[in-house]
């Protein structure tokens, strides 16, 4: 598996491997092609947001939307989404994916990775086995 940062001729791509992975228990998501692309698109050729794909055997099998913050003492990784396509999860991509992420936050500058989801989800499971921690915090929400 290799990772790379996707461009324009990427995106179809990287869409069914969102639409895939999102699609899928529990979360049973439906997207049109088009939204996804647009966010994909939105990640692009930015500063602080990074878009970042897996390729195994010259097919994409995983997508990350992340953005670098900025703390007093060195900035954090954000990861907004993270997944594996359906149909190649369990064979321990997701792992090696999320290392490969990790190098590349520390080539980024920086000393951690923040990351949110549901302790119900499978998800939790995986960061926790990954050496992800819980910290105490409170996610709040505000429809404006």
């Amino acid at each position: 598996m290799y990772l790379f940062v996707p461009e324009k001729e990427n995106i179809s791509g990287c869409s069914e491997v969102y639409i895939s992975a999102y699609g899928a228990e529990p979360w049973n998501e439906v997207y049109e092609k088009s939204e996804v692309e647009k966010y994909i698109s939105d990640y692009l050729g930015s500063k602080t947001k990074f878009c970042f794909a897996a390729e195994e055997n010259e097919k994409i099998i995983g997508i990350a939307f992340c953005m670098v913050v900025p703390c007093i003492s060195a900035p954090f990784l954000r990861i907004e989404d993270i997944c594996i396509s359906a149909e190649e999860q369990g064979r321990g991509l997701g792992t090696e994916f999320i290392k490969l992420v990790a190098e590349e936050a520390k080539k980024l500058g920086c000393d951690s990775i923040l990351l949110g989801t549901q302790k119900n989800y499978p998800s939790y499971k995986f960061y926790i086995k990954n050496g992800f921690s819980e910290v105490d915090s409170v996610l709040l929400f505000k429809e404006i």
